[in-house]
Protein backbone atom coordinates (compact mmCIF):
# COMPACT_ATOMS: atom_id res chain seq x y z
CA UNK A 1 0.00 0.00 0.00
CA UNK A 2 1.74 3.34 -0.98
CA UNK A 3 0.71 6.37 0.52
CA UNK A 4 0.49 9.41 -1.84
CA UNK A 5 1.79 12.89 -0.16
CA UNK A 6 -1.95 13.85 0.33
CA UNK A 7 -2.13 10.63 2.71
CA UNK A 8 1.16 11.85 4.77
CA UNK A 9 0.79 14.39 7.50
CA UNK A 10 3.74 17.20 6.65
CA UNK A 11 1.81 20.07 9.30
CA UNK A 12 2.76 20.83 12.32
CA UNK A 13 -0.77 21.76 12.98
CA UNK A 14 -1.81 18.30 12.04
CA UNK A 15 0.82 16.97 14.23
CA UNK A 16 -0.68 19.01 17.30
CA UNK A 17 -4.40 17.90 16.23
CA UNK A 18 -3.43 14.32 16.68
CA UNK A 19 -1.71 14.86 20.09
CA UNK A 20 -3.99 17.16 21.58
CA UNK A 21 -7.61 15.52 20.31
CA UNK A 22 -6.18 11.63 19.69
CA UNK A 23 -4.42 8.88 21.74
CA UNK A 24 -1.30 7.63 22.23
CA UNK A 25 -0.30 4.48 22.72
CA UNK A 26 3.80 3.40 24.07
CA UNK A 27 5.20 0.71 23.24
CA UNK A 28 9.00 -0.61 23.31
CA UNK A 29 10.69 1.21 20.19
CA UNK A 30 7.62 3.98 19.13
CA UNK A 31 4.85 6.02 20.14
CA UNK A 32 1.99 5.47 18.04
CA UNK A 33 -0.46 8.45 18.40
CA UNK A 34 -4.07 7.67 17.09
CA UNK A 35 -6.66 10.32 16.08
CA UNK A 36 -10.21 8.68 14.84
CA UNK A 37 -12.48 10.70 13.59
CA UNK A 38 -15.70 10.20 11.26
CA UNK A 39 -15.09 13.27 9.51
CA UNK A 40 -11.86 11.43 8.08
CA UNK A 41 -12.40 9.35 5.15
CA UNK A 42 -8.78 7.86 4.52
CA UNK A 43 -5.92 6.94 6.28
CA UNK A 44 -3.08 9.76 7.03
CA UNK A 45 0.00 9.06 8.90
CA UNK A 46 2.72 11.08 9.62
CA UNK A 47 6.19 10.20 11.20
CA UNK A 48 8.49 11.67 13.79
CA UNK A 49 12.42 10.87 14.41
CA UNK A 50 14.32 13.15 15.84
CA UNK A 51 18.18 13.88 15.90
CA UNK A 52 18.24 11.82 19.09
CA UNK A 53 18.21 8.75 16.57
CA UNK A 54 21.52 9.48 14.74
CA UNK A 55 22.66 11.10 11.98
CA UNK A 56 20.28 11.34 9.01
CA UNK A 57 21.04 8.25 7.26
CA UNK A 58 20.14 6.24 10.72
CA UNK A 59 17.03 8.41 10.76
CA UNK A 60 16.11 7.71 7.19
CA UNK A 61 16.30 4.22 7.71
CA UNK A 62 14.29 4.06 10.48
CA UNK A 63 11.38 5.94 8.20
CA UNK A 64 12.05 3.41 5.93
CA UNK A 65 11.80 0.31 8.10
CA UNK A 66 8.57 1.89 9.49
CA UNK A 67 7.29 2.99 6.30
CA UNK A 68 7.65 -0.80 4.73
CA UNK A 69 6.00 -1.62 7.67
CA UNK A 70 2.40 0.19 6.85
CA UNK A 71 2.54 -1.08 3.56
CA UNK A 72 2.61 -4.36 4.63
CA UNK A 73 -0.25 -3.60 7.21
CA UNK A 74 -1.84 -0.60 6.26
CA UNK A 75 -4.47 -2.24 4.17
CA UNK A 76 -5.79 -4.06 7.34
CA UNK A 77 -6.55 -1.06 9.51
CA UNK A 78 -9.30 0.69 9.59
CA UNK A 79 -10.24 3.90 7.63
CA UNK A 80 -10.40 7.34 8.72
CA UNK A 81 -7.55 7.23 11.34
CA UNK A 82 -4.55 9.36 11.62
CA UNK A 83 -1.33 7.71 12.71
CA UNK A 84 1.37 9.15 14.12
CA UNK A 85 5.09 6.73 14.54
CA UNK A 86 7.36 8.53 16.83
CA UNK A 87 10.58 6.82 17.23
CA UNK A 88 12.45 6.18 20.36
CA UNK A 89 16.53 5.68 20.20
CA UNK A 90 15.94 1.95 20.43
CA UNK A 91 14.45 1.73 17.69
CA UNK A 92 17.42 2.79 15.63
CA UNK A 93 19.25 -0.48 16.72
CA UNK A 94 16.32 -2.76 16.64
CA UNK A 95 15.87 -5.32 13.64
CA UNK A 96 12.38 -4.46 11.24
CA UNK A 97 11.12 -7.73 12.98
CA UNK A 98 11.23 -5.93 16.38
CA UNK A 99 9.45 -2.95 14.78
CA UNK A 100 6.84 -4.51 13.02
CA UNK A 101 6.07 -6.39 15.93
CA UNK A 102 6.05 -3.56 18.52
CA UNK A 103 3.68 -1.91 15.63
CA UNK A 104 1.26 -4.65 15.28
CA UNK A 105 0.61 -4.84 19.62
CA UNK A 106 0.44 -1.25 19.48
CA UNK A 107 -2.58 -1.60 16.47
CA UNK A 108 -3.86 -4.09 18.39
CA UNK A 109 -4.50 -1.98 21.63
CA UNK A 110 -5.62 1.03 19.18
CA UNK A 111 -8.33 -1.03 17.66
CA UNK A 112 -6.92 -0.35 14.53
CA UNK A 113 -6.78 -3.88 12.85
CA UNK A 114 -10.09 -5.04 11.41
CA UNK A 115 -10.73 -8.38 11.77
CA UNK A 116 -11.09 -10.66 8.89
CA UNK A 117 -14.97 -11.60 8.26
CA UNK A 118 -15.35 -15.01 10.11
CA UNK A 119 -17.68 -15.96 7.06
CA UNK A 120 -15.17 -15.08 4.35
CA UNK A 121 -12.60 -17.25 6.40
CA UNK A 122 -15.05 -20.72 6.44
CA UNK A 123 -14.32 -23.06 3.98
CA UNK A 124 -17.02 -23.90 1.59
CA UNK A 125 -18.03 -27.89 1.78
Amino acid sequence: MRFPRARRITQRRDFQRVRRKGHSYRGRHMILGVLADESIRSLRVGYITTKRLGNAVTRVGVRRRLRGILQRHGAGVKPGHWLVMVAFTSSANATSAELESDWVKLAQRAQLLEMPDETSTRVQA
